[in-house]
């Protein structure tokens, strides 16, 4: 058996060829899970990302929803890439990057953005109510 030196460390080369290929393994078994998106744009009219899913189905998505894309510049939000194989979207200009499946299930930022951005929405509902009981 020959040793492979990384670093401080000496690894077993048969062993590390195995962990390597149960790394890859696993790798694309998650690829495969993740939903994929198969095309995407951004609406500069309604400000909103348009993703069209695998399965069929499209989701639009208010950009100012999700974190860092929060700017007026069109040009910085409609230059973006699916990567992955459609399961990341990355933002090139603005340096912002999330799991398709992420945006499905809702998350559109770290647990301190999704917190601040629910007692947002939470507190424009609660105008909106006020508003339509005045109006009524």
């Amino acid at each position: 058996m020959s040793k492979v030196k990384i670093g401080k460390f000496e690894v077993d080369e048969d062993e590390l060829a195995k962990q390597h290929e149960e790394a890859v393994r696993r790798g694309a078994e998650e690829l495969a899970r993740q939903p994929k998106a198969v095309a995407a744009q951004y609406d500069k009219k309604s400000k909103r990302l348009v993703l069209e899913m695998q399965t069929g189905a499209t989701l639009l998505l208010p950009v100012r929803l999700i974190q860092g894309l929060q700017t007026d510049d069109d040009r910085a939000l409609g230059n973006f890439d699916l990567v992955m194989k459609g399961t990341q979207i990355h933002w090139h200009d603005l340096d912002v990057q999330f799991y398709v499946e992420d945006l499905l299930k809702g998350t559109f930022g770290t647990p301190k953005w999704m917190t601040s951005l629910n007692e947002k929405l939470a507190e424009n509902g609660k105008k909106d109510k006020r508003q339509t009981r005045q109006a009524a």
